[in-house]
């Protein structure tokens, strides 16, 4: 009989080894997920246009270093948001032809198609994967008077990637209406 219990605490014995050390994985995995997965500071601007931090969180993946480049021709201000090397969102702001409909605007952004969302105003157009707006120009006199048309904002979600559509309205509304402020409506593009 000794020799059963031996063989049944040598059969449970590594049971209770996997058990325990599987309990210790959990608990160390776990941990390991409660832990900040960005390394980065989610910027308070893009490109010099202020856009809170809370508003592109959202928008933005993991990832340990962000950073951000500037792009500008052809009437067309480009910002590139990269988190690890790879452009995580784009923004632009750009002349259109005075009257353009915010759609035919967002159809020729990238990921944007004809059927995005537009509210009531009009002003906007946004779906999960970018969106766009009109600017308002408190003083249309700092304008290039060589330019018969309207400034517009876009913002894309870099890649393959999508988010939440309400967090891209959120996005292109905050970066259309800070635009003004932060000089976009006295630079010729």
């Amino acid at each position: 009989m000794k020799s059963l219990e031996k063989r049944s605490y040598a059969a449970t014995g590594p049971r209770r080894l996997t058990v325990g050390l599987g309990a210790l994985s959990f608990v160390l995995l776990a941990s390991a997920c409660s832990e900040p997965a960005d390394e980065y500071e989610v910027p308070q601007a893009l490109c010099g246009v202020e856009v809170p931090g809370d508003v592109l969180d959202p928008l933005l993946p993991e990832g340990e270093e962000v950073s951000e480049r500037t792009k500008t021709a052809s009437g067309v201000k480009r910002c590139y948001v990269s988190v690890d090397d790879k452009v995580a969102l784009s923004t632009s702001i750009e002349w259109y032809e005075a009257d353009t409909p915010i759609a035919e605007v967002a159809e020729k952004t990238i990921g944007a198609d004809p059927n995005d969302k537009v509210t009531g105003d009009k002003r906007y157009s946004y779906s999960d994967k970018g969106g766009a707006g009109l600017i308002r120009c408190d003083d249309s006199s700092t304008i290039d008077k060589d330019v018969d048309g309207d400034l517009y904002t876009t913002v894309r979600v870099g890649g393959d990637d999508s988010a939440d559509a309400a967090a891209v309205l959120k996005a292109i509304e905050a970066y259309t209406n800070a635009a003004p402020a932060a000089g976009e409506c006295e630079v010729d593009l």
